[in-house]
């Protein structure tokens, strides 16, 4: 876990570097709960003005144990930018889930929204979409799910 936490640190400190606009790069911290990310923490890096990449580490109960899961995300925002917050709202998704336990993975496509909290910098994610469970079995009907996700995220970085 340690090892972990190590890898994701520096994937973030990197993504800072390649970033299109410096003035634009911010850092969240997201936590939530969804299907198929489970409950989750991580961040998300705004790379530009329509794009964000996250990573996040999640766990979900079981019979008798815990089922780890290790998440990563790419946001494509579009629609008019907002007057307050100087940010689009909504935004495509692309996500990937693996499952450290049983050496499965997931895909997910959604479409979400941010709404913004009364304090700033802060605020709540709501997006819904599909999943597509891997590796895949005949029955294409039974790798396939609704995805569903709340989260909220409180950036670093005011600004």
């Amino acid at each position: 876990m340690k090892k972990l936490g190590l890898l994701i640190v520096f994937q973030v400190m990197g993504l800072r570097g390649f970033a299109q606009d410096v003035a634009l790069t911010r850092t969240k911290f997201v936590v939530g709960v969804s299907g198929p990310e489970l409950l989750h923490l991580g961040v998300g890096v705004d790379v530009t003005t329509y794009n964000q990449l996250g990573f996040t580490v999640g766990v979900g109960p079981t019979w008798g144990g815990v089922w780890p899961t290790l998440n990563a995300e790419h946001r494509l925002y579009f629609g008019n930018v907002q007057v307050g917050t100087n940010r689009r709202k909504l935004f495509f998704r692309q996500g990937v889930t693996y499952f450290t336990e049983g050496e499965e993975g997931a895909g997910v496509l959604s479409l979400g929204i941010d709404l913004k909290s009364k304090k700033a910098n802060r605020g709540w994610t709501i997006d819904a979409g599909y999943c597509l469970l891997f590796p895949r079995t005949k029955d294409r009907y039974r790798d396939s799910f609704p995805a569903l996700r709340f989260q909220y995220f409180s950036y670093f970085k005011k600004g």
